[in-house]
């Protein structure tokens, strides 16, 4: 996966400020904007649908789940 994409946002509010940290790999301004864009309208339309968790979290697999327990 040579080309692969990465964008993550992370938000600390802290007191009353707010702090925010990105990271990108191969994504552009406009690509970044686009998917900031689309993480709001998935926000706004679980707060239409009355959802409490309005955020939904995908995690990489863990290294370890794909081995065999052996007792």
């Amino acid at each position: 996966m040579e080309n692969s994409k990465e964008f993550s946002a992370r938000f600390r509010l802290v007191g009353n400020n707010i702090q925010v940290h990105m990271h990108t790999k191969n994504v552009n301004p406009q690509e970044a904007l686009g998917l900031l864009d689309m993480a709001k309208d998935q926000i706004l339309g679980n707060l239409r649908k009355g959802r409490q968790e309005v955020f939904s979290s995908v995690s990489k697999p863990d290294k370890n789940d794909n081995k065999e327990v052996k007792d």
